[in-house]
């Protein structure tokens, strides 16, 4: 029988308890009863919301590793509205009882410290504050098995962490014809069709410079992300939003959405 190598068990044992934190009934245990000391404690749904303001947000805190930490889920509209979401790219436990939301680089956009009512809060350069509450699991089914492998790769901090690999979903919500969009939520005119197969078809007559130029030619799914891949090779990536369409991280570059039509 094959013997697991440490990190392999180290990452089963995180799965685990993500999949504990996902589950019915592991709502307090997630941020308001236990202390947030390791990053399994913070995994799931939380909403953060401007004190004496109307702003809020939805955000999915996962345990797939990213750069400088995990992957952070948060509507398009949110990196729009709130100027610190900005570049938002991962979260991380900087320190107990502390999530921090950081930019591709690891530097530190929002760092919420935990209060005594289980909230936490988190203060903006302009003075804004903001707090973070607790909601719930995340959805059932979004823990997907390829997180293993996505953690078990992970190397120690400090060195390169690779993105999540390749994870089965369900191509057949996938496939059908999207609009693509720009720039708040613009319609190009340009239409790409995602096929059963795997490919990917631009649309004659589209004067949407960048799409040309990048012609994508095949789609997949990663760990529940749309990945589009160019006809010389190189990838972008999607995350659906809760509207159903399909939007690239603003903190990588030029806006970039898929509609169903």
């Amino acid at each position: 029988m094959r013997r697991l190598r440490p990190s392999s068990l180290a990452s089963a044992r995180f799965l685990v308890l993500a999949a504990a934190l996902a589950a019915p009934g592991a709502a307090g245990a997630a941020g308001l009863d236990k202390p947030l000391d390791k990053p399994e404690a913070a995994i799931g749904q939380w909403d953060m919301t401007l004190e004496g303001g109307s702003r809020e947000c939805r955000l999915a805190l996962r345990p797939e590793r990213q750069l400088n930490g995990f992957y952070i889920g948060l509507p398009h509209g949110c990196r729009r509205a709130i100027a610190s979401l900005v570049n938002a790219a991962a979260w991380n436990i900087s320190a107990p009882d502390h999530i921090a939301i950081t930019d591709v680089r690891g530097a530190s956009l929002l760092d919420f410290a935990r209060e005594p009512d289980g909230t936490l809060t988190a203060a903006t350069p302009s003075g804004e504050i903001y707090r973070l509450t607790f909601v719930g699991p995340l959805p059932l089914g979004s823990l997907t098995a390829s997180a293993a492998p996505a953690v078990a790769a992970a190397p120690q901090a400090g060195g390169a962490r690779p993105a999540p690999q390749a994870a089965p979903g369900r191509p057949a919500d996938v496939t059908g014809r999207y609009a693509v969009l720009r720039d708040g939520g613009r319609d190009t005119g340009c239409m790409v069709t995602l096929d059963p197969g795997g490919r990917a078809y631009l649309a004659p007559a589209c004067r949407d410079q960048g799409i040309v130029t990048f012609d994508p030619v095949g789609w997949r799914l990663a760990s529940s992300r749309l990945v589009l891949t160019a006809r010389k090779g190189h990838t972008t990536t999607l995350d659906q939003q809760p509207d159903g369409t399909w939007m690239k991280d603003a903190a990588l570059g030029k806006t970039l959405g898929l509609k169903r039509l």
